[in-house]
């Protein structure tokens, strides 16, 4: 190659050819292999990162103690039911659920019942309303009527004092 057009391998290129020269393109495979320039270039890197290999292992803390990961044991498929607080927890729940699904149920049931007492008190007072309006027009009971020969009299105030005579003590006005 002419010294004058020399392209040398950046460091991206250098890296790969320290990792793997294979994945280079053939052309530059070429010139690592014909430049003594990018050859230096080459083994200085390795040499960087065999010392710094070096320094790690070095300057690396040794472990206190052995490092182990936990195995954990084969459980059968009913292992969990064996486990109290999973017990409790799946009976706390369905209490819960119980208790929830009752008091709905109550509170309906009070309601409909409280609904249909109601209407049969409001019913009542609607009769008792209706015989207290028919006693305001007429306070004899109907057997009364028929002594008297009339069915629907207009009585006025002297006809009641006929009926219940005043006593000596109240003033006669």
């Amino acid at each position: 190659m002419n010294s004058n057009n020399i392209h040398h391998l950046d460091e991206n290129q250098l890296i790969q050819a320290v990792v793997d020269a294979s994945d280079l393109p053939i052309t530059v495979q070429a010139h690592l292999a014909a430049c003594r320039h990018c050859q230096n270039s080459k083994q200085s890197f390795e040499r960087e990162l065999t010392n710094l290999g070096q320094l790690a292992r070095q300057f690396a803390p040794k472990p206190q103690r052995r490092i182990s990961l936990p195995v954990q044991k084969t459980r059968s498929r009913f292992s969990n039911f064996r486990d109290w607080r999973s017990i409790i927890a799946a009976a706390a729940t369905v209490a819960v659920v119980f208790v929830v699904v009752w008091g709905i149920n109550i509170a309906r049931n009070g309601s409909e019942h409280r609904t249909a007492n109601r209407v049969a008190e409001m019913q009542a007072a609607k009769q008792l309303m209706t015989e207290v309006d028919m006693l305001v027009d007429n306070a004899l009971p109907n057997f009364y009527l028929e002594i008297s020969g009339e069915k629907n009299p207009d009585y006025d105030e002297e006809f009641y004092q006929f009926l219940i005579p005043l006593t000596r003590e109240e003033n006669l006005s």
